[in-house]
């Protein structure tokens, strides 16, 4: 589960959940892995995989992003050629992953409470 304001609106591709405000650069991405057997990779091995794949000049977060301290994360940041900034994240719980981007213009994506990250901290497991 996910909070989200009246006005976002989304799109699910089969793997890739993306929310955006009509007419506002701002985009939030999320997608998951569910883990059924065997050793889930630590949030901090997905996110080398992911960097070693991309030629950027990342940076690595110090803090975490999501607000629930149990969860594993790790998060870093890359500001591309065309100045759009991109915050990739791993949020690891035994039997789950969770892969989230916020992109968008550098000022709007480092607003810590932008509708984007209010979201993401939002994140609930929904059990069924």
């Amino acid at each position: 589960m996910i909070d989200l304001p009246q006005e976002v609106r989304e799109q699910y591709d089969g793997r890739v959940c993306s929310f955006w405000k009509d007419g506002k650069p701002l985009l939030l991405q999320l997608s998951s892995y569910l883990r059924a057997e065997g050793t889930q990779l630590g949030a901090r091995g997905r996110l080398r995989e992911r960097m070693a794949k991309h030629a950027e000049d990342w940076k690595a977060w110090d803090e975490n992003l999501f607000p629930e301290l149990s969860v594993d994360q790790a998060t870093a940041e890359f500001l591309d050629e065309s100045g759009l900034l991109w915050i990739h994240s791993y949020l690891v719980w035994p039997h789950l992953t969770v892969y989230a981007t916020i992109s968008g213009p550098e000022a709007d994506v480092r607003k810590l409470d932008s509708w984007a990250m209010d979201a993401l901290r939002s994140l609930k497991l929904a059990l069924q």
